[in-house]
């Protein structure tokens, strides 16, 4: 993470009332469902079930880990699994996981240049994921993006996770500002609910992982088609040049 004294003041910037912009990860920032989905699949294979596909895995990234697991084995299995079998389930894949996590995974096109624009406006940073914060701190560490964020709110930091919007108050209180001072970017349409509660204005990745509802049938801020979009949609709602 970024030392937040090295983040210039906004005034600094011409951008007046937006002072941080956070992110979800998977879906957002990032493409992580293939190993996602490998490590579904390690799982299910150790433990004697069939396999899932990445489509299955798609719809059932955002809700943590935990969540994945259960979903992966009532597929496998036909039932809901028992508290034992998830325990036992998440453990094989936890640990396959970590030593798996950035095979695949990259960043989406021209995230890495719109975070870096972002952060020489003296913006602050944050990702706000429910990805346990083991997860999210090795994965951010392996695409060298750790020093670019001020901020992690990850799944298991609090007692509940997205859509309450507790994880996103939590990340403003951290930085020192008020919710109304951030925005937030995701895919979900928990990322949409969360925001909204925290009364944030929010931006959906339209190339994310959850189509259900579509992103342009979610009542946000922006859609945005590309990461180019984020600069373009501040410029226009602040009156900022972003050359």
């Amino acid at each position: 993470m970024r030392h937040l004294s090295s983040v210039l003041p906004a005034q600094h910037t011409g951008i007046a009332d937006v002072r941080a912009i956070l992110f979800d990860l998977d879906g957002t920032l990032v493409d992580s469902l293939q190993d996602l989905t490998c490590a579904a699949n390690h799982m299910c294979s150790a433990l004697g079930h069939r396999k899932v596909s990445q489509d299955q895995v798609r719809r059932w990234i955002g809700h943590g880990a935990l969540r994945l697991v259960e979903r992966a084995l009532t597929a496998t299995i036909g039932r809901a699994p028992s508290e034992v079998e998830v325990t036992d389930g998440y453990t094989l894949f936890k640990d396959y996981y970590l030593r798996a996590i950035c095979d695949h995974t990259t960043t989406y096109p021209g995230v890495r240049s719109m975070v870096k624009q972002l952060g020489a406006w003296g913006l602050h940073l944050g990702i706000v994921t429910n990805k346990p914060r083991r997860f999210a701190e090795a994965l951010l560490e392996c695409l060298r993006l750790s020093q670019i964020f001020d901020v992690l709110v990850a799944g298991d930091d609090l007692a509940t996770m997205k859509p309450d919007p507790a994880m996103l108050i939590h990340a403003c209180r951290s930085l020192g500002i008020e919710t109304s001072q951030a925005v937030y970017i995701g895919d979900s349409s928990a990322d949409v609910r969360a925001a909204q509660a925290a009364q944030m204005p929010v931006l959906v990745a339209a190339w994310g992982y959850d189509q259900a509802p579509t992103p342009r049938d979610l009542k946000v801020d922006w859609v945005m088609e590309a990461a180019s979009d984020m600069t373009r949609w501040l410029s226009q709602r602040l009156g900022h040049d972003p050359r």
